[in-house]
């Protein structure tokens, strides 16, 4: 009786098991998919490549599902209908991050290259978004408080520093709106430092 009695046991701990197994696949299946059709936000990516200054109110976009988690505001949702202008080429099917687009079409904006002074932040890189920041120099070659000339700007490429400490003074192409170019241009004119500093 002992022998058949141990017998069930086992048999009804291996049932349970079983059980407890399917029950465990069952939840990780529901939590995945609660975590792609729940959790996930609604973005646009383009149905064919978008070359630079393409008005984005006449393109077509198609939606996908997915989970960005902290980063979900870096790219473009279907909360908004999509406006501006596309300011770096954008690939068919692919996410279109923020940065890669501007209010102004590119032939209402100016193309400046800036020396940058120190060392280029991450952020800094083609498509990101900048302001742009100078010091002015005064006499005996002291420097004022640096101060903002450009509130949104748009890298167009990085160029590499030719000097021997080139990556702490690399040159910069920027879109900058013409309204705020004069200003920048005059930094540049009187050799003062210019910072380049990413929006976040």
């Amino acid at each position: 009786m002992v022998q058949i009695s141990l017998g069930r046991v086992a048999r009804i701990n291996k049932t349970l098991s079983r059980w407890l197994s399917v029950a465990i696949a069952v939840g990780i299946i529901g939590l995945g998919v609660k975590a792609i059709w729940f959790d996930s936000q609604g973005y646009l990516v383009p149905t064919r490549s978008i070359p630079v200054g393409a008005n984005l109110a006449n393109e077509k976009f198609r939606l996908i599902h997915i989970n960005l988690g902290q980063i979900a505001g870096s790219y473009l949702s279907n909360a908004h209908a999509p406006k501006g202008f596309a300011q770096t080429t954008l690939t068919a099917g692919q996410l279109v991050s923020k940065t890669s687009i501007s209010p102004w079409a590119p032939a209402t904006v100016e193309r400046i290259v800036v020396t940058n002074k120190t060392q280029l932040g991450s952020g800094v890189h083609a498509g990101a978004r900048v302001s742009i920041w100078s010091a002015k120099r005064l006499e005996n070659n002291q420097f004022d408080v640096p101060k903002r000339l450009v509130a949104h700007a748009t890298v167009a490429r990085v160029i590499k520093g030719s000097a021997v400490f080139g990556s702490q003074n690399q040159q910069v192409e920027v879109l900058v709106n013409p309204t705020q170019t004069p200003a920048l241009l005059a930094a540049m004119a009187s050799e003062s430092p210019i910072f380049l500093v990413a929006e976040q």
